[in-house]
Order: structure tokens, then C-alpha cells, then sequence
């Protein structure tokens, strides 16, 4: 795990996109998820930076989304849309298709797994709340217990799609965007041993590269 302090959005978003424009130079099949909350902004960022290739070459889906109508105002993916993500020349995998929740966990079953499989190199950019959690998967919720890729649960406010540990585990690097003081006990703690049913974001130490960008010292 390594922690990079002061910096600002668009260099954490030039870091992250060199990376991946390199992986996609080198002609790897590059899987990409992104999230919500306090990381929209830079995501964005990240959208513009990357260089345009092969589309077949780069997809781009979420770590989670809260359920609904496609275009719902509190979609992840309606506002990255919305905040200016750039999604051209980019294969995308959207969690919401106008179906079912049973339709539409089928497909995305399908989607990912084949996205997994034919990628070289899976990447997240994601954020943690302050009370660890990552992505769609809050502490002691359905989705710490789901072995498959994906949950569906009632989370409190939303209802939300959730990739799970499995995926997580898995991933070839992970950007964490961690800011603000009331985080800051919670990056003290990746560097304990807690319980990931108590703090879901530990599963994160267990990717081959992770990086965390904070305000925290």
C-alpha cells in the first residue's frame, strides 16, 4: 500500500490516467471501474486524460449503483454522465438497463464475467466513507456475505447493485480516494487488521497494487 499526500484533483487524475494510457499503449484489454460520492469529480478528470485507442481496448463500468430508473437523479452513472465523464470510443457496462432486478443481475453476471475474463488488467478507482466502507458494500450488510460477483440489498437510503469481494480481491491495482477529516481514523486502520465485515475496505490491501491519495498525514 502506498500513500500519496498534497495532491490536487487534477494530478491525482494525470497519475491515474498515465497509468492506464500506458497499459493501453502496450495493447492490454484494460477493464476500468469507477464509483460515486466524493470521487466523481476526479473520475471525471481521469475520463478526459485518457487517450483515445481501440474502444474494444477499454471498458468502463461501475463498482456500484443505487437502483432505479435509468437517468435517476441519484445514479452514479447518471452523474458522472451529467459532471462530464468522458464515455467515447469505450466499450461501457451501465448497471442499469430498464429490466428487472433479476434481469438486469443476469446480465451484469454475464457482462462482468466475460469483462473479467478478457481483460489484462483490472483497475478501480474508489472512494471509502468514514465508516469504511467501499463501493456498494457497507459494513455488516448482505453484500459482505455474497460470494458471487454481484448483490442486490436495501442499504438504508438506497437500493443498490454492489460488485462484492470476489471481484475486489481480484483487481490488478485500486486507486483510493480518501478526503476529509472524519476519514482520516479510517486510514489508520488499513494499516490494522480489522475484520472486513466491519470495515469492507480492508479487502483492498489484498490487490496486487493499492494507492491511496488523502488529505490525511
Amino acid at each position: 500500500m502506498e500513500i500519496k499526500n498534497n495532491l490536487n484533483k487534477e494530478e491525482i487524475a494525470e497519475y491515474v490516467a498515465s497509468i492506464i494510457n500506458q497499459k493501453l499503449k502496450e495493447g492490454k484489454k484494460v477493464l476500468f471501474f469507477v464509483c460515486g460520492g466524493s470521487s466523481l469529480e476526479t473520475e471525471v478528470l481521469v475520463s478526459q486524460k485518457l487517450e483515445n485507442f481501440n474502444e474494444d481496448n477499454l471498458t468502463i463500468t461501475l463498482s456500484d449503483e443505487r437502483w432505479g430508473e435509468v437517468g435517476h437523479k441519484d445514479s452514479n452513472w447518471e452523474k458522472l454522465k451529467n459532471l462530464g465523464f468522458n464515455f467515447e470510443n469505450k466499450k461501457l457496462i451501465p448497471f442499469l438497463i430498464g429490466k428487472s432486478v433479476e434481469e438486469t443481475k443476469s446480465y451484469l453476471e454475464r457482462e462482468l464475467r466475460d469483462a473479467i475474463l478478457k481483460a489484462d488488467y483490472k483497475v478501480a478507482f474508489m472512494g471509502m466513507g468514514s465508516d469504511g466502507h467501499t463501493g456498494g458494500i457497507l459494513p455488516k450488510s448482505p453484500a459482505v456475505f455474497e460470494d458471487g460477483l454481484l448483490c442486490y440489498y436495501d442499504g438504508g437510503v438506497f437500493e443498490r447493485f454492489t460488485t462484492t469481494f470476489k471481484i475486489l480481491e481480484n483487481l490488478d491495482e485500486v486507486f483510493l480516494y480518501v478526503f476529509g477529516s472524519d476519514k482520516w481514523a479510517m486510514v489508520e486502520n488499513l494499516n490494522k487488521d480489522i475484520n472486513k465485515e466491519e470495515m469492507p475496505a480492508q479487502i483492498l490491501k489484498k490487490v496486487k497494487q493499492l494507492t491511496v491519495f488523502t488529505d490525511y498525514k
